[in-house]
């Protein structure tokens, strides 16, 4: 290995080591015990936290937190620690579908599942209704708002609920649930300062005019919908309304992050690894030969993307050719990889012929590397910030995924041609990909398809094609094979999507 490679590798190795110390220190001052509770038909894994050095007492209180959409019990972490700093108990389970909870999800199976939940810790004297606070964020926010009315806890705190009403601009399809609860005394709603619009006006609406001073909507400043359910000021504001609804005291503790920042360094740990493992793992050929003029030239390109991308939003919202793999919203993503990349394939055929030729050798070391990388960061992400390690369920649906993807990233391979100018081809790929994603915004949008998940998720989408397609330059360039290229990156995608997306 060449001195700057391997420099680079003991820079992952060296925050890798930090980062497991950070989480380490994070933890220890919080027991997390995981159970498999039955509540009626629902089986869900769940997560029960108290703090260590002061153990709650029975007549405490608890709390039932119950998390978003396309999200799990681990990144509820913080808010279930912020709440153990009270001395209490808290109840933080997988909705069906999400984390380690089998499917299948549905936005009423979800709400079903926390009732049967609430109703079966009752029957079994683990929470007392008039001592227990339901909370949750997003999905699970609008949740516990809907099923406070029949369980009549001490308080509610719904942090960015899902909207329940076509107001705003937040169209039907849109929404998960269709009418809005009935608010108890001590409900708490939050929404932050950089929601999407309709979301926080939507949130606002429910406590607009209610005279009750004991139900309030609070705007959390500088956070996102994302961001709250990491930010101290959340949970202190969080701490002191379940305080103040059970009547105890508030410690004004809140939990450390280091957990979060060692999840994150280890991420980037592991970044810094894969370039010179990946380097280690492919066997360089000769260059590339420049590309004839079957490639297109860049705009050709980019146009015909755009164009295939929006064909493929017009006939999804007629027919889901993968609806099959029953992921929730992930089946739609995946037809689309599959169509784009069909009419981009057959629209330069000849060109695919001439390029598909799949040396094994070369191909399998593509494979294994994006497969060993998957692998290493979401077994670390599931050690430290969230749910991430796939399921039986999950894997039974990535070799399909696989080949939607993998058709996709193909046609990008092909015409995007060699890797002879790295940086200007980069820039061009995130500009198609940039292309695509617009076209299933507009589907959202404009033909209200109802892929709320698509866009709601395009960041980390983003984040995630940036490094994904470092990787398959770097293995392109090594390797001289748009196949191998294709290959790498399609497992990666369908891994990606496989962890966000609720199984159905």
């Amino acid at each position: 290995m060449k001195p700057k490679p391997m420099w680079q590798a003991l820079a992952g190795i060296a925050l890798l080591v930090v980062g497991g110390l950070w989480t380490f220190v994070g933890a220890r001052d919080y027991s997390e015990k995981r159970v498999n509770a039955v509540a009626g038909a629902c089986r869900v894994d769940m997560t029960i936290v108290q703090k260590r050095e002061a153990p709650a007492q029975a007549n405490a209180g608890a709390v039932v937190l119950f998390h978003g959409l396309a999200a799990n019990k681990y990144i509820m972490r913080y808010l279930a620690r912020s709440f153990a700093e009270l001395g209490l108990t808290v109840y933080v389970p997988d909705f069906p579908g999400h984390g380690r909870t089998s499917g299948p999800f549905t936005p009423a199976s979800a709400e079903d599942c926390g009732r049967s939940l609430l109703r079966g810790l009752s029957a079994r004297g683990m929470i007392v209704p008039d001592r227990t606070i339901l909370a949750g964020h997003s999905m699970g926010g609008a949740i516990a708002l809907r099923l406070a009315p029949e369980f009549r806890p001490a308080g509610v705190i719904a942090f960015s609920p899902a909207p329940m009403q076509p107001t705003h601009g937040v169209t039907p399809e849109k929404l998960l649930f269709q009418t809005t609860p009935h608010l108890l005394p001590n409900t708490l709603i939050t929404a932050g300062q950089f929601e999407p619009e309709g979301l926080a006006a939507n949130a606002e609406d429910l406590v607009m005019g209610n005279p009750d001073p004991t139900i309030q909507f609070h705007s959390l400043r500088g956070q996102s919908h994302v961001s709250v359910l990491f930010s101290p000021g959340a949970a202190r504001m969080a701490q002191a309304w379940a305080a103040r609804a059970l009547n105890i005291p508030n410690p004004a503790r809140v939990p450390s992050l280091l957990y979060l920042g060692g999840g994150l360094f280890g991420f980037v740990g592991i970044l810094l690894l894969s370039g010179p493992f990946l380097r280690e793992l492919t066997t360089p050929v000769a260059e590339e030969a420049p590309a004839g003029s079957e490639v297109p030239k860049t705009l050709q390109f980019l146009a015909e993307l755009l164009l295939a991308s929006l064909a493929a939003v017009f006939l999804l919202h007629y027919f889901i050719p993968l609806r099959v793999l029953r992921l929730f919203e992930g089946d739609y993503l995946a037809s689309f990889f599959l169509l784009a990349g069909a009419m981009l394939v057959l629209l330069h055929a000849r060109l695919a012929h001439n390029k598909f030729a799949v040396k094994t050798g070369v191909v399998l070391s593509a494979a294994a590397g994006a497969l060993i990388l998957h692998l290493l960061v979401t077994g670390w992400f599931d050690l430290t910030v969230t749910s991430a390690w796939l399921t039986v369920q999950r894997w039974a649906r990535f070799p399909l995924f696989f080949v939607a993807a993998f058709v996709f990233l193909y046609a990008l391979e092909l015409l995007l041609g060699p890797v002879l100018e790295p940086r200007k081809r980069l820039g061009i790929d995130y500009l198609a990909i940039l292309l695509a994603w617009l076209a299933l915004a507009f589907g959202t949008f404009v033909l209200h398809s109802g892929q709320i998940l698509v866009v709601l998720l395009m960041p980390y989408f983003g984040l995630f094609f940036v490094f994904m397609r470092l990787g398959a330059r770097l293995v392109r360039a090594r390797t001289a094979s748009p196949t191998a290229a294709a290959v790498f990156g399609a497992i990666l995608l369908a891994g990606f999507c496989l962890v966000l997306f609720p199984v159905s």
